[in-house]
């Protein structure tokens, strides 16, 4: 209601109404918020300068989001929103930071999937291939050769002997039978399997559907192996590594019979003292690990079963996949918090608060929608902060629809939210930064409900504060009126941020969003301002 009021206060102007001064545009739009009001201008409303009205006695503040509102990957461009002097300044750059070998990995088996589908349906589809009678759980001490990617690029597979170790309600764990010494014990695998059984598989089955059954032995297999490990050798595992994974080629069993033909999650397994090409990894690691891996990764499953083998189209496309797979995380952290078992509940969550941290420093320099690969943390931290606004806002009914569904993308969650995807993103962008604000009531459609992240961010920079290095790390310039500006480049998604403060009585004044000097933002950007008025 706020929202549809403050859109009516938004007016568009002839194209022969002009402000004064030298390379001036037309006035396109004028805004006029109440305190907390917000509004999204698009198209024809940004194509000139946008009119702030002068201040009151108290003066103003607005917060001011440059977007590119498009669900279409990999659109960037330079832009420079502020006052007209702006229009010459050049643009500012964020380095984009290297993707590293896990990253790439998982983004190549979800690209890989999707080509895998593509190629099965363009010679007549998916044909199920039945088994010729149900088959039983694995047992106990059983023998199989598994196939299993052997480098990054999985251009080679390589051949694995495993022991069933654990057999469970839902799950059945083999272990490599050359897994090094000194690894886990009995009593942790059956920790591992216990937390699938229990925690992982009801949880992600109750939020985003049921995985599919093709070998119909009526379990998830787990493959514990060295061949994980060695994914990534050193001095590269120093820094980014495997842990698992789950890969669509193993569900396509009347298309890619040499994959394993099942479902079936690859785990690493503790190495204490590993060779000088593989790094070290505890027992201890392992376990606080996996689990998070393996809720993550049955997102993926589930998803694959929905859109590929039931929906019979693409797998859902990779940075709403990846966001999804990180809300399952976010359950697994609520689910123990539920327990006050605060350690578990820290190994589920942490990944997901660091990502959006590290999003939230820079989030003009991170394209949300991305397929180009999708993969850096702050791309996922992205995803994160995007879906669980969507879930705060439109509850678990909406994101396990993005899952049961053949739509992909930005279409996906515009049908499952029943809202523009623009709208969704200008929004989102807004309540990112007016949550939980110091003295500022944010309006419904503006803020999460769950998280209050200024507070947790606040208290990991004292509990942790090399890893998180601020209060609050989302830290927008700001200027006063004309003077307010900032530039640099924008892709896909993203957002750059600007408040914008005007003195008491301080004079009207415009502001525009304009390529590097003055020129057209690219057409297909969705360029969008978000403005709220703070005060």
């Amino acid at each position: 209601m706020v929202w549809a009021l403050a859109a009516a206060l938004v007016a568009a102007c002839g194209g022969d109404r002009r402000i004064t001064g030298p390379g001036t545009l037309p006035v396109s739009a004028e805004v006029r918020l109440g305190a907390t009001a917000h509004v999204l201008l698009s198209g024809s409303q940004v194509a000139g300068a946008v009119r702030f009205p002068a201040a009151g006695s108290q003066g103003a503040q607005y917060l001011v989001v440059s977007q590119f509102a498009t669900g279409t990957p990999n659109v960037s461009g330079s832009f420079t929103t502020g006052g007209q002097a702006a229009l010459s300044g050049g643009p500012r750059f964020a380095a984009r930071r290297p993707i590293g070998p896990s990253e790439r990995f998982h983004a190549g088996l979800r690209k890989r999937e999707a080509r895998f589908a593509r190629e099965a349906f363009a010679r007549g589809g998916l044909q199920p291939v039945a088994p010729a009678s149900r088959a039983a759980p694995p047992v106990l001490g059983s023998k199989r050769t598994f196939k299993v990617c052997g480098d990054l690029d999985c251009a080679q597979l390589k051949n694995v002997v495993a022991t069933t170790q654990y057999v469970g309600t839902h799950a059945a764990i083999y272990v490599d039978d050359s897994v090094p010494g000194g690894g886990l014990t009995t009593a942790d695998l059956n920790a591992i399997g216990v937390a699938f059984d229990s925690v992982v598989y009801p949880l992600d089955v109750a939020q985003f559907g049921s995985e599919s059954d093709v070998d119909s032995n009526r379990v998830v297999l787990i493959l514990l192996t060295i061949k994980i490990n060695e994914l990534v050798p050193k001095p590269s595992c120093d820094t980014s590594f495997v842990t698992g994974f789950f890969y669509g080629a193993d569900l396509l069993p009347g298309f890619r019979t040499q994959y394993n033909n099942g479902e079936i999650f690859y785990g690493f397994v503790p190495d204490p003292t590993p060779p000088s090409t593989r790094c070290q990894y505890t027992t201890q690691q392992v376990r606080a690990l996996l689990p998070t891996v393996f809720i993550h990764e049955f997102q993926h499953m589930i998803s694959f079963n929905y859109h590929v083998l039931i929906g019979n189209g693409d797998p859902e496309v990779l940075w709403l996949n990846e966001g999804l797979s990180h809300l399952a995380e976010e359950l697994g952290g609520l689910h123990y918090d539920s327990l006050s078992d605060s350690l578990n509940s820290f190994r589920y969550l942490i990944g997901n608060l660091y990502n959006a941290f590290s999003y939230l420093k820079d989030p003009q320099s991170v394209a949300l929608i991305t397929e180009n690969p999708p993969g850096t943390l702050e791309e996922r931290g992205a995803a994160w902060l995007f879906l669980r606004y969507l879930a705060d806002r439109y509850g678990a009914t909406a994101t396990r629809a993005m899952v049961q569904t053949a739509l992909l993308g930005d279409a996906n969650v515009a049908m499952a939210t029943n809202t523009p995807f623009a709208t969704l993103l200008g929004r989102w962008a807004l309540a990112v930064y007016l949550t939980d604000l110091p003295g500022f009531t944010a309006p419904t459609a503006l803020r999460y409900d769950f998280w209050n992240f200024r507070a947790v961010f606040a208290q990991l920079h004292r509990d942790l504060p090399r890893d998180f290095d601020a209060v609050y790390p989302l830290q927008p310039p700001s200027g006063v009126g004309v003077d307010a500006t900032t530039s640099g480049q924008l892709n896909s998604g993203s957002g750059a941020y600007l408040l914008v403060n005007q003195d008491a009585s301080g004079p009207s004044f415009d502001l525009t969003f304009r390529g590097a000097g003055g020129a057209a933002l690219p057409q297909n950007a969705g360029a969008q301002l978000a403005i709220a008025r703070i005060r």
